[in-house]
């Protein structure tokens, strides 16, 4: 856990002096990252230094963080993140931006976008359930509720590189049999229907 935790710090450093000059949005840069039962205190402290921000964490939030994706947005990152243990978190500006992170009821959320269904990332799995990859997805993009058919199972192997996540989404389906369609609102819903059935 603590050399997960520390290559995610390397990365954070390395990273910082950019965010801190400036240079475009800290939330937009695009990383890499694999945790496995990391802090969650520590965890948000290097999304912080990445962004060049000061990071207050809910003490009531736990973990631990469990999360491996490739060529993410730091938004997309951090919003999968809150997805998997029950948080919200703002970046509020000032001479040094805060990231706040809190717990669902305490911290506005951030609504999902259209647009994050063109995020293109990258995906390596072998052999991994579908069902499970499509909870993940959900995540990605924000979304509380997955609902997905009872028959829509199935292992599913892709090496998918700088793929929007529409595209991952068609491309599960196509293997598996199934449709996908996200619902409107301010709690979008995912809806994943074997195929043929009414969405």
């Amino acid at each position: 856990m603590k050399s997960r935790i520390f290559r995610l710090g390397l990365l954070a450093s390395l990273l910082a002096a950019h965010a801190a000059l400036g240079a475009g949005d800290p939330l937009e840069d695009r990383i890499d990252i694999s945790l496995h039962d990391a802090s969650v205190v520590e965890t948000f402290r290097s999304f912080g230094e990445l962004m060049g921000a000061n990071a207050v964490v809910d003490p009531a939030l736990r973990g631990p963080v469990t999360v491996e994706l490739k060529h993410v947005r730091v938004r997309t990152l951090l919003d999968a993140v809150c997805e998997s243990i029950g948080c919200r978190w703002t970046l509020e500006p000032g001479e040094r931006p805060t990231l706040k992170v809190g717990l669902q009821e305490n911290v506005k959320r951030n609504r999902y976008l259209p647009a994050s269904l063109k995020e293109p990332i990258d995906l390596r799995i072998t052999n991994a359930e579908s069902r499970d990859i499509l909870k993940t997805i959900g995540q990605i993009l924000s979304i509380e509720t997955v609902e997905i058919d009872p028959e829509v199972s199935g292992p599913v192997t892709f090496d998918l590189r700088h793929t929007p996540v529409e595209k991952i989404l068609d491309a599960v389906c196509q293997k598996v049999g199934c449709d996908w369609k996200i619902s409107d609102g301010e709690s979008p819903v995912l809806r994943v229907t074997a195929k043929g059935r009414r969405k």
